[in-house]
């Protein structure tokens, strides 16, 4: 009975050891990777190649675009190959190990190639693996339809400026519009002939805080309200003590800065300044196969300020007062000028009255009557009043109030993915 016993219960631990074994591993079988269910990829040789080019980006913008790129097979081992280029420009063969094809339009072309030998076959087909893209060089002048052309009564071709390198070299596609330009800046350009449906827009854009200014002293001249001054800016690296520096606001207001316009219609309008950082813009544009593209800075707000006139080192008094001891009569007039004694700071003296500014010089004498630093002759000048120590010559100034620099880059049209 024991030996019976003992045997039921090796049975049940083994059953219990066996269930808690995990089963043996077997890999799933492998996933087949097609591209295009017409071609598979199969066989003991491989149909690989590359290629010249991938991603072409083309700066026409009138007319169809051409450029050309070259495939070769990488295959080895084959006795013939046979390549496919849809919606390109193909030589009379496709069976040669490199082939030139060209293509004159935008978008996205599939490339296939299929390889033979004695023995077996393999193929490869890429569907887009081509793309040729509208790429602009971002270049302004006037009148020529290739570029973007300057517009509006306010735009200059010097509104526009190239950021270099380290080595001074300019980007080809990077372009900006500097606070010194305070006025409006449009640019226009025309694109004829792309395809009618699913075209992007893309670029990337900051808008950059100017967080201190500097005015060119010597730009400095204006003293009439009607007419301030038309000041000159220089950068913080060529600034001098003598130049007018200004601190900017640290909040921006919100306020339409920088828009794109199709057809004269805005289709996209930036205001939040983002000097930190470029963002990233993508744009559908309508169905058409002509039309015109135009990027808006939006004038800045100007700020009137008045300026101190530098303090005139000559304005001194001429001559040495004679101290003079004699007493005279109030209601008389000693020396005969007009002027009583009793207003007459000067009884003795023919020639002076007053003293304005108490220094013991006469008017007739100083060239500062009011001793603000300030000749009389440049008070009368600037429309200050002479006799006023508290009136003294301002220029007036006008200058950008919320500064920014409006920076384009990487501007491009493409084809719409199909999803």
């Amino acid at each position: 009975m024991e030996l019976k016993r003992l045997s039921v219960l090796l049975i049940f631990s083994l059953a219990i050891w066996i269930g808690c074994v995990p089963p043996m591993y077997e890999p799933p079988e492998a996933q087949q990777n097609t591209l295009n269910p017409n071609w598979e990829n199969t066989g003991n040789i491989s149909a690989a190649f590359i290629s010249t080019s991938r991603t072409i980006g083309v700066g026409t913008n009138i007319g169809s675009p051409t450029f050309n790129v070259s495939f070769i097979a990488s295959a080895s081992n084959i006795d013939s190959l046979e390549w496919v280029f849809p919606g390109a420009i193909k030589n009379d063969s496709i069976s040669e190990v490199t082939e030139t094809v060209e293509y004159n339009a935008f978008g996205r072309y599939d490339v296939g190639l299929k390889v033979y030998n004695t023995e077996d076959s393999d193929s490869r087909y890429y569907e887009n693996f081509i793309e040729m893209y509208y790429k602009d060089d971002l270049i302004f002048g006037e009148n020529d339809p290739l570029i973007w052309s300057i517009t509006g009564t306010d735009t200059v071709l010097t509104d526009f400026t190239q950021p270099t390198d380290a080595e001074g070299n300019p980007y080809s596609n990077w372009i900006t519009v500097p606070y010194s330009s305070p006025h409006k800046v449009v640019a226009r350009k025309s694109f004829e002939d792309f395809p009618r449906n699913n075209l992007i827009l893309e670029f990337d854009y900051k808008l950059e805080r100017q967080s201190v200014i500097y005015i060119d002293d010597a730009s400095i001249t204006g003293t009439s309200l009607a007419s301030p001054s038309m000041i000159s800016y220089v950068s913080s690296q060529d600034a001098t003590a003598d130049d007018l520096r200004i601190d900017s606001p640290i909040a921006y207001p919100g306020a339409k800065r920088f828009s794109i316009e199709y057809d004269s219609i805005p289709i996209w309008i930036a205001s939040r300044i983002n000097e930190e950082y470029f963002e990233h813009v993508i744009l559908e544009m309508p169905s058409k196969s002509d039309f015109t593209i135009r990027m808006v800075k939006e004038p800045q707000t100007m700020l009137t300020r008045l300026v101190p006139f530098d303090l005139d080192s000559t304005a001194t008094n001429t001559s040495t007062p004679v101290a003079d001891t004699t007493t005279a009569t109030p209601s008389d007039d000693t020396d005969g000028d007009g002027v009583t004694n009793l207003v007459d700071v000067f009884p003795f003296d023919a020639s002076e009255q007053f003293d304005t500014d108490g220094d013991g010089y006469g008017n007739n004498t100083d060239n500062d009557d009011d001793g603000d630093g300030y000749l009389d002759t440049t008070e009368t000048a600037a429309n200050s009043d002479p006799l006023d120590r508290t009136s003294i010559p301002n220029y007036v100034i006008q200058h950008v109030r919320y500064p920014y620099t409006l920076n384009i880059r990487n501007l491009t049209i493409k084809i719409k993915e199909e999803n």
